[in-house]
């Protein structure tokens, strides 16, 4: 199963939001800061605002702030509000769209992987990958 770029994308927005706790940081910033076309970023800032994991804030120092702090917002939350339920496939989530759910020998298989990419992603916060960012950063700067 891969996520789409919307889900890493949207986590990688999330992180700069992490760094910069309690400011709003501009759409043009975490453009820049990771190289995201903007018109990209307003869909998936709408999404995360519809969940209430951002909210918006409009003027000249408009941009997007996180609603809780980072150590309450799970990767699991993200991913949902950009790209659904996640699952490797359709009838996991939907067990009514496959006749064979109830009787598939693979079905438990995927309900089980599932579960742990799920525990996985909530077992993380956005914390969490803004300090590995933050480490990933200062080892790249010391190897220059």
């Amino acid at each position: 199963m891969k996520l789409s770029t919307r889900g890493r994308y949207a986590c990688r927005a999330a992180i700069v939001l992490a760094q910069n706790y309690g400011k709003s940081v501009s759409i043009d910033r975490v453009s820049t800061e990771q190289d995201i076309s903007k018109r990209y970023l307003e869909h998936i800032f709408t999404r995360l605002r519809r969940a209430g994991i951002v909210a918006g804030t409009r003027g000249s120092r408009g941009g997007y702030v996180l609603t809780r702090h980072p150590q309450e917002i799970t990767i699991a939350e993200i991913i949902l509000a950009v790209e659904g339920p996640v699952g490797p496939v359709h009838c996991v989530d939907r067990p009514e769209s496959c006749k064979k759910s109830s009787t598939c020998a693979t079905h438990n298989l995927w309900k089980e992987a599932a579960t742990v990419l799920n525990k996985l992603f909530q077992g993380r916060t956005v914390s969490q990958l803004a300090r590995e960012q933050e480490r990933l950063n200062a080892a790249r700067t010391a190897a220059r």
